[in-house]
């Protein structure tokens, strides 16, 4: 097992390998490490000076109705995340449905905080306002760390603002801040995907705009639907040629594959706007258990 000191990370044992009443426990150590060392060469180079790790939490990120509506139980997949709270603030990585990591990275200052609040029974959640006015909810957080997050909460309604005042995303290449809506970091240069593309890649192509987010699945699962609807509306616009009842048919069809194209493109905007660099291998590097190198894959 990869013991704590190998991680080479400012980790606050005596908070981070106890539980709600502040006994140590082996397990929880294991568990915690177990996250921890997937996201080492992202913490190495993100942690700032006298910032230490507190608690990961594994859960879901925040999602609309909408989305949650016209994606199904399979959302919380897609939606994985995992949450590592320090003494400064909460990094926010989004994940692949086995809690891997991706190349995004946000965080939530203390400071912009105007409420933070642990909600749920089955359905544990943590509830966020920020000073900006908006709100998030993160979902599906393990009856343990709920319960430690509970302890910990006084420590989270105190910090230094940002200038932004809610979640916001970092270049996982120089850990800048980036500016919303804007698909390029201001320091690196480093180039992400872009809702322009993305819409265009979604209108052209049969699930285009989930292949290009990196949700290979869904994109195929679209490409079958948009596919069908396709194939149903070609033969039946070159049947009402000669019987014109068929028009009706024709336009109900292409009704659905217009509202199809339209949920592709919701659905790529929310993934866009976690910011993945164009080059998948930005931040492509591996920690070596029982070493204190990161190595580069």
């Amino acid at each position: 097992m990869t013991k704590p000191d190998n991680l080479n990370l400012p980790i606050n044992k005596e908070i981070c390998f106890s539980n709600q009443k502040e006994e140590f426990k082996e397990k929880i150590m294991k568990d915690q490490i177990k996250i921890l060392k997937k996201f080492v060469p992202f913490l190495k180079s993100l942690l700032e000076p006298g910032e230490e790790i507190l608690l990961c939490v594994q859960a879901t990120s925040p999602m609309s109705f909408l989305e949650q509506w016209t994606t199904g139980w399979v959302i919380y997949y897609l939606k994985r995340c995992v949450l590592i709270f320090t003494n400064k603030r909460i990094l926010h990585f989004p994940t692949k449905y086995d809690f891997t990591p991706k190349h995004s990275v946000s965080q939530i200052r203390y400071g912009d905080m105007d409420e933070f609040k642990l909600s749920g029974f089955l359905g544990r959640l943590l509830k966020i306002e920020y000073k900006s006015g908006r709100k998030e909810k993160f979902y599906y957080i393990k009856s343990r760390e709920f319960r430690k997050l509970k302890t910990l909460e006084p420590r989270f309604i105190k910090g230094q603002p940002s200038n932004i005042s809610e979640r916001h995303s970092l270049c996982p290449k120089c850990m800048t801040p980036l500016q919303k809506d804007v698909y390029s970091c201001s320091n690196c240069h480093l180039e992400f995907k872009n809702m322009k593309t993305a819409t265009w890649m979604s209108i052209l192509f049969p699930g285009g705009g989930y292949f290009y987010a990196g949700h290979p699945i869904l994109g195929l699962m679209d490409a079958i639907t948009e596919g069908f609807l396709l194939i149903i509306l070609i033969i039946n616009v070159m049947g009402a040629l000669e019987r014109m009842e068929l028009w009706g048919f024709v336009l109900f069809v292409a009704i659905l594959l217009f509202i199809e194209k339209l949920i592709t493109i919701y659905h790529a905007k929310h993934y866009i706007h976690e910011y993945i660099p164009v080059d998948k291998h930005v931040g492509a590097v591996s920690f070596v258990p029982g070493s204190k190198k990161v190595q580069k894959s």
